[in-house]
């Protein structure tokens, strides 16, 4: 049985559906991860917050068919380990369609789709920088794909309605509503700051923030030009209100 969760003002930052930025880098060479203007991006709101961030991440890219992880050099592994600090990688899918991939479309395929990425990663980004994710593509997998993300780590379990955190015994897990979407939002950094403000002011001490990638690269058909903006108010409004952001899945 997992450990109680502790006491204290804790918000846990994850992105979802994440392979653009290993699609962009392979294409540019780059000599550096952070030549990547979204990592680069999220390792200034690290450096300004202490925002620590969970990509949620594919091994196939939907929008450009040709590009998968096993395309992708090892040649930045030690970047991505100097950084493990703050910036780990998550199983998500293994691409962003079909929908429902692990409830409806292909559940079984689960495991060998999490063994494809683990071996992938593990040579792109190293061991230490991977991490359970806290939600899986579109919140829903079978029974049995839960207790399988269970034992690869899956200790907190994203649900989409919730009063707040509750422990499920069937599946040895905490489920954990997600409290805001940041890419919902689109350019209403305003509204962002009052949910989470709504949050904070209701005595909440347990903090499950979102977003996605793709909403932040400009030829993306639903582009959102303050993508950033948003982030970082939200990254700021924590600080703010005495939040610390760790990885939930470290915790208990």
């Amino acid at each position: 049985m997992l450990s109680p969760i502790p006491q204290g003002k804790i918000y846990n930052f994850f992105i979802d559906d994440n392979v653009f930025f290993f699609t962009d880098i392979h294409r540019h060479s780059f000599r550096s991860i952070f030549d990547n203007f979204y990592l680069a991006n999220l390792k200034k709101a690290h450096e300004a917050y202490g925002t620590r961030f969970t990509l949620n991440s594919f091994y196939h890219n939907s929008h450009e068919p040709d590009f998968d992880l096993s395309l992708f050099p090892d040649r930045y592994r030690s970047e991505f380990e100097d950084n493990s600090g703050w910036l780990r990688f998550a199983f998500h899918a293994q691409s962003e369609f079909p929908e429902y991939p692990y409830s409806k479309a292909h559940p079984e395929k689960l495991p060998a789709h999490y063994a494809q990425w683990e071996q992938a990663m593990e040579r792109i980004v190293g061991k230490k920088c991977l991490i359970a994710p806290v939600i899986m593509h579109y919140f829903a997998v079978t029974d049995d794909g839960r207790r399988f993300m269970r034992k690869q780590g899956m200790k907190f379990f994203a649900v989409r309605e919730g009063k707040g955190i509750e422990y499920n015994p069937e599946f040895d897990t905490y489920d954990i509503p997600v409290d805001i979407i940041l890419n919902l939002y689109k350019g209403d950094i305003d509204g962002i700051r009052a949910k989470l403000m709504e949050k904070v002011s209701a005595g909440q001490e347990k903090i499950l923030i979102g977003s996605h990638e793709q909403y932040a690269y400009k030829h993306y058909v639903n582009y959102i030009p303050e993508y950033f903006d948003g982030l970082n108010a939200a990254c700021r409004l924590m600080v703010e209100n005495g939040c610390k952001c760790e990885y939930f899945n470290t915790l208990v």
